[in-house]
């Protein structure tokens, strides 16, 4: 015996059909990065630059040279690889300095000074990159010491000795860590920098 006519279906239009999932994903991008660009951070390294400085300048005799400074910790380098030349921003391993540039802060106490000293230490010099653990950050941007050609320190240790700057190290990186409150230490001690002139509320919690 047969069954029931099947219940007919309501009236009314049928349902519009949502985006394909390659707009969705696409749109969802465009709305990260201009998230980001909001929020003043660095542009995502859409060209590969940073992995492949990572792993172009891992050798002790490569070198790169730094086009230009953004802030007291952070700079612009130039480097070639197989693949021709490049250029990719460096974060400083170990190192924080007060705010000079930052699109939604105000300028911070002695970051007019850091970026300063680093624009003058940094420019147009030849340097070693000395990574960690983590090389790229999720912004694009390489995380690594600075070593100029002819110094012994890091910029991020010479940074920290004269005060210029607070430590700073965020895991997995970290080997940097108690040279760098060493000299940290000794800074504060003397009162030398920003911790003779911005006050304890800059004293370090690490």
């Amino acid at each position: 015996m047969p069954g029931p006519p099947p219940h007919p279906r309501a009236p009314g239009r049928p349902p519009r059909p949502g985006p394909p999932p390659v707009l969705v994903l696409a749109l969802a991008a465009i709305a990260g990065g201009w998230a980001v660009a909001r929020a003043g951070g660095p542009a995502p390294d859409r060209d590969g630059a940073a992995a492949r400085a990572a792993a172009a300048l891992t050798r002790p005799s490569a070198r790169a040279r730094v086009v230009r400074t953004i802030d007291g910790d952070t700079a612009v380098i130039a480097f070639r690889d197989d693949a021709g030349p490049a250029r990719v921003t460096v974060r400083y391993l170990g190192v924080d300095t007060p705010e000079s540039v930052h699109p939604d802060k105000p300028v911070e106490c002695f970051g007019p000074a850091a970026s300063h000293a680093n624009r003058g230490w940094a420019t147009g010099r030849r340097v070693r990159l000395r990574f960690d653990r983590e090389r790229v950050d999720p912004y694009g941007r390489v995380l690594a010491a600075l070593v100029p050609d002819g110094w012994r320190r890091s910029l991020s240790e010479r940074l920290v000795a004269e005060g210029l700057g607070r430590v700073l190290t965020i895991a997995p990186n970290g080997a940097d860590g108690p040279r760098l409150r060493r000299l940290q230490r000794r800074a504060e001690g003397r009162r030398v920098g920003l911790w003779g002139v911005c006050g304890d509320g800059l004293r370090s919690k690490e």
